[in-house]
């Protein structure tokens, strides 16, 4: 116990100020767990943190185990068995006291059971002696027997400062070809060139930076920040629940919803802002909006698929979040939208009897990312159906608002026609549009294209949503009158009268006339 007391003791030593790792160690926790994809960065950069005040060693099931910080004379210990690390980190020799081992990798080895017992054994004394076992892994695979003696942290990408070095590394590292004593480029001075340059490459990690200077210099020999910036497409190729969508689609193309429009380009730019939920019926131009919105604000924009979130494996839902939100984050700037959003929450009621409860977890990683983050990213959710959004998604504070998108008024069927006539190249007077959705008249044009007719003509062939779903439409429209912004500053008109298909039935005949 009194070598616990001089432990906690080093602490209060006049020193640099320490990060939470070092505060982590020092305090005596015995078993750590660093959660990042550089993990050669992340141990390097944690021993020359601790190396003041601990023995530092690393081991992975390829070199083995080096002691010390390793230099070009370092001779690994050969050590294939995932257990020997643990035990020589127990054994109490001269040169092993007060040690931090990494363990690079370490989630391949957690399951078996003889593991997971080494880690109970032993652990518990490693504390008292100023020993810890850090495991630097790219996956948190924690069974529930280590869970209580295990501490989990994140390792942070790098920051400015980080990547300005960088940048100042490959700038060196780069030759002129015909003259090798000078360098092939110039470093980019202090002001808006640089900051454009490190908020493109904001969201990488070091080896994804390097590579993206790298790249930069090579194709126009100047640190060029959207050469930097199409880098971080590839984040989202990796990620299956991420799709990047092109600057195609314009707002100026989207008729009507000139209140949505306002408001998302006046907040949208502002670092208080959430984002915004967007309520509708189908085909009334909500993912339209959502491409357009990152077109007029000059940032790419990514659609979240919920139903590709979920994995079969234990723990594979909760970390596909995780990951595609801390892609999210790395590409920001950038608009997310989320489409149909209801279709990934259904279920979540019951998600305890269901799943097990991965539908909760999900929703409470993704409900804390909503509130919490500080990336400047701007959400926009879609739906068809509220009767399946859980009541804690609508409350205040998750979105700056909910707008309704109605069907469209006879003014914006007019724009919708208008342009999508001149799109297919299709001429003529339009049938009675009224209840239609964009989609719809789209669907009406294009179709009118395809069989070389008129409007009217194709008009037998295009059933509206506000015929065939009339009651579901009339029954959102209710809802969110007195629930929602108006998306439109127009007045929808009533859809076309639906015949009820009720038989009428004569009871007696007309009375005779006498």
């Amino acid at each position: 116990m009194a070598e616990k007391k001089k432990i906690i003791a080093d602490a209060n030593k006049p020193q640099e100020r320490r990060g939470e790792f070092e505060q982590y160690v020092l305090a005596g926790f015995p078993f750590l767990w660093i959660r990042t994809v550089e993990t050669k960065r992340a141990i390097q950069d944690y021993m020359g943190r601790v190396s003041a005040f601990r023995e530092v060693a690393a081991w992975d099931c390829q070199t083995g185990l080096v002691a010390g910080i390793p230099t070009k004379d370092t001779k690994p210990e050969k050590m294939e068995d995932p257990i020997a690390p643990i035990a020589w980190l127990s054994v109490d020799t001269k040169g092993r006291e007060n040690t931090v081992l990494f363990l690079e990798n370490f989630h391949h080895f957690i399951k078996p059971a003889e593991v997971q017992q080494a880690f109970l054994n032993n652990a518990p004394g490693w504390k008292f002696r100023g020993k810890c076992a850090v495991v630097v892994s790219s996956e948190l695979v924690l069974p529930r027997e280590i869970e209580n003696i295990c501490t989990v942290l994140e390792y942070e990408l790098p920051d400015r400062k980080a990547l300005e070095m960088v940048m100042h590394e490959v700038a060196d590292g780069i030759q002129d070809v015909k003259d090798s004593s000078k360098s092939a480029v110039n470093m980019p001075t202090e002001g808006p060139e640089m900051d454009a340059l490190l908020q493109a490459a904001t969201g990488l990690t070091a080896f994804e930076a390097e590579n993206a200077f790298a790249l930069s210099v090579v194709k126009l020999r100047v640190f060029d920040p959207k050469t930097v910036a199409e880098m971080k497409r590839q984040l989202v190729k990796k990620n299956a629940s991420l799709e990047f969508s092109a600057f195609e689609d314009r707002l100026d193309t989207l008729g009507g919803l000139d209140n949505l429009k306002d408001f998302a380009l006046k907040t949208a730019r502002n670092p208080l802002s959430r984002g915004l939920l967007l309520l509708g019926v189908p085909g009334t131009g909500k993912s339209h909006f959502c491409k357009g919105l990152g077109t007029a604000l000059g940032v790419p924009t990514l659609t979240l698929d919920m139903g590709k979130l979920f994995g079969s494996l234990v723990g594979e839902s909760e970390s596909r979040i995780r990951a595609a939100l801390n892609v999210v984050d790395a590409m920001a700037p950038c608009v997310l939208m989320i489409d149909e959003i209801e279709k990934g929450l259904s279920g979540i009621q019951s998600s305890a009897f269901t799943d097990g409860g991965t539908g909760t977890r999900v929703f409470g990683t993704f409900l804390k990312w909503i509130q919490d983050h500080k990336s400047r990213v701007y959400t926009v959710a879609t739906c068809n159906n509220i009767s399946m959004i859980p009541p804690e998604f609508l409350r205040a504070e998750r979105w700056d608002a909910i707008f309704f998108v109605n069907l469209p008024s006879p003014r914006e069927r007019g724009m919708i026609l208008e342009t999508y006539k001149k799109h297919f190249n299709v001429s003529g007077d339009a049938p009675d549009l009224t209840g239609w959705t964009g989609a719809e008249i789209r669907q009406l044009c294009r179709t009118a294209a395809m069989l070389s007719t008129d409007l009217k003509g194709a008009e037998k062939y295009v059933i509206p949503l506000s015929r065939s779903r009339s009651e579901e439409i009339e029954a959102l429209r209710m809802w969110a009158q007195e629930r929602t912004i108006p998306a439109s500053k127009d007045t929808c008109d009533q859809p076309m009268p639906v015949q009820s298909g009720k038989r009428k039935v004569q009871l007696s005949g007309p009375s005779e006339v006498g």
